[in-house]
């Protein structure tokens, strides 16, 4: 009798164990689910979050001066590459292309293409790589100094893979979501679909960012 008690009494224990521990998965997944949200869309700004974008002053294909202040009140779509990249740098902008089509163009979201390459991206050279893409599309360089500032303000990683003159650069491939205030809000990856690009902003632009 007390061999079967002490059975019980374990089986029970077990049974406690088991479900505390599912208890406890399943409020860990919510908490991995939540960190991974607050990765990609950023309500509002939050301490301990990085800061990310910032002032710049840089040029674009006419040679005419561009400040981050120049595009307030209105929505961007930040992308930094290159103009010789071979399949990143134009999977993103193609994508970004689409996506502005459907969402009305620059007088609802400025694109701006920022180059990762100053030495051979002249304001000649992207004008003609300008033409591959959305025309709302702004595309900016400058000087080295200038564009590792803006590099470090939006945490943009960036380096040539060899001393080749035509070298190939290995970088992060963000499109940055900016709110109109300057303030980062989300971001999408070079594959991200046009359909769910244009989704999210959209529900941005309908809280008024």
């Amino acid at each position: 009798m007390r061999r079967r008690m002490r059975n019980i009494w374990t089986l029970g224990a077990i049974t406690v164990a088991i479900a505390l521990f599912a208890i406890l998965g399943i409020v860990q997944t919510k908490k991995s689910h939540d960190t991974v949200a607050v990765a990609k869309d950023i309500p509002s700004a939050q301490d301990g979050l990085p800061s990310i974008g910032g002032s710049f002053q840089l040029v674009d294909t006419t040679g005419k001066v561009w400040k981050n202040t120049d595009f307030k009140g209105k929505p961007m779509l930040v992308y930094f590459g290159y103009a010789y990249c071979p399949d990143i740098c134009p999977t993103a902008l193609s994508n970004m292309t689409k996506a502005i089509e459907v969402l009305g163009g620059g007088n609802v979201i400025q694109p701006i293409f920022i180059t990762l390459d100053p030495e051979r991206d002249s304001p000649a050279n992207l004008g003609s790589y300008a033409q591959n893409f959305h025309k709302d599309f702004i595309m900016l360089t400058g000087t080295r100094d200038q564009v590792n500032d803006i590099k470090a303000a939006y945490k943009v990683h960036a380096a040539r893979t060899s001393t080749d003159p035509d070298y190939l650069m290995d970088h992060s491939s963000l499109i940055y979501l900016m709110d109109k205030d300057g303030i980062y809000r989300a971001h999408f990856n070079h594959n991200t679909p046009p359909e769910e690009i244009v989704e999210r902003v959209n529900r941005y632009i309908e809280k008024g960012i």
